[in-house]
């Protein structure tokens, strides 16, 4: 089963240069918690979400890490916020600053895709590692924008596949 089984093409975008406010005004109308971002050519540049706008937000505590090197905790959770309750003069300044932001300041950069081809056991490992939607796109060379993977959709294809089995359907790897 290909991951062009699993994919949208009517996927909303954001642009590098969009304002992070007006991308989250956006996450908020059509419920949707994550967007590929695309330059004018529709070519793929990162993924931005709603957690990058939290890292972005909370304070960059360090920790020692491998080799000593001070590195920037990876999931915001694994710090105690219990010392900022109530809004504070700094969260708030912290919250301006970041809105104000561009899109291509906080997205991730370095992310995972799929061709629509790309068996979708592919694409859910990806989804694992890089998180969901996955962005598909024409070829890695291109990286010209075809749609997405969401984990609903590669569910709803797991379960019709397996309805299939269970129905004595034979089915290719």
């Amino acid at each position: 089963m290909p991951c062009k089984d699993a994919m949208v093409t009517a996927v909303i975008t954001a642009g590098p240069d969009d304002l992070i406010l007006d991308v989250l005004n956006t996450f908020e109308k059509k419920g949707i918690r994550s967007v590929p971002v695309v330059d004018k050519d529709n070519k793929l540049v990162g993924v931005f979400s709603f957690a990058h706008v939290l890292r972005a937000i909370l304070p960059a505590p360090s920790t020692l890490g491998e080799g000593d090197i001070l590195h920037r905790f990876t999931h915001t959770m694994d710090i105690d916020l219990s010392y900022l309750e109530g809004p504070t003069p700094w969260l708030a300044q912290r919250l301006k600053r970041v809105l104000a932001m561009k899109v291509s300041d906080v997205m991730l950069k370095d992310f995972g895709c799929v061709k629509p081809e790309t068996p979708l056991r592919e694409g859910v490992r990806l989804m694992v590692k890089y998180d969901s939607p996955l962005p598909v796109v024409a070829s890695k060379e291109s990286m010209q924008l075809e749609g997405i993977i969401s984990s609903q959709t590669a569910v709803r294809e797991i379960l019709k596949l397996h309805n299939e089995v269970k129905n004595g359907a034979d089915v290719e790897e």
